[in-house]
This record gives C-alpha cells, structure tokens and sequence, in this order.
C-alpha cells in the first residue's frame, strides 16, 4: 500500500512521523487539523480518487465555507469533468450564500460546456 504525507502528498514510508520532504511532523499535523481543513486540503491530493472522496464528503457538510475551496479543486483539475459534476452536486447542497454565488461566479471559468450548463441550473 502507498503511504502519502497528508500536507505534501509525497509518497512516504508508512511508519515515518516526520515527512522528508517538507518537514510536516506527521502526527501533529493530523491531530491538530480539523476534519474539515484535512477534507479541504485533500482537495489538492494527486489522486482523483482520494479529492473525490474529499469532495463528497465536503458536499454532505454542506456549509458555504466550502464552496471556493471546491471549485478551486475543479479549475484546478479542468479535464476531470466528472469531478466537476460531483463538485456541482456539493454546491447544488448549499443554501444561497454570497460565497457560493462567488464560487459559481469563478466556476464560469471551467473549460467545459457541460459545467457551464450545469451551473445555471444550481444559480
């Protein structure tokens, strides 16, 4: 199984407390970090499957704190259209809120035409 470090990402032996690449002490960081920052920064994880994981799971919360962090996530990863949908489906659960017509405002930006129609129907 690959281990990463849960701040950089870099792959890591599973029994290091002390990542060698940026310098994260491990278990200070994964106690310290709410449930919610470690959702939102797994948001820039190299790996589609754990930032899916993050963005439904962000979506279940459904706070509007969430909405820019998200679609940040899909601006970053533009060719993953899925995840842009799923990403859609999170902000589809967060009440009106100025972030979230911010976020949407920013989403405009995606490449997709597919997320671009889309967004009209959660506005």
């Amino acid at each position: 199984m690959t281990y990463f470090c849960p701040y950089c990402f870099k792959k890591i032996n599973k029994q290091q407390n002390i990542c060698p690449y940026c310098g994260t002490n491990i278990v200070i960081w994964e106690r310290d970090t709410d449930y919610k920052q470690k959702l939102i920064h797994a948001l820039m994880h190299p790996i589609s499957e754990y930032r899916m994981g993050a963005i439904i799971s962000l979506g279940n919360l459904a706070t509007d704190d969430i909405a820019i962090p998200l679609v940040q996530c899909a601006l970053r990863y533009p060719t993953d259209v899925v995840q842009a949908i799923e990403i859609l489906n999170a902000l589809a659960k967060i009440q009106k809120s100025e972030q979230k017509a911010v976020a949407l405002q920013m989403l405009k930006k995606h490449p997709s035409a597919l997320i671009k129609r889309y967004i009209k129907s959660i506005s």
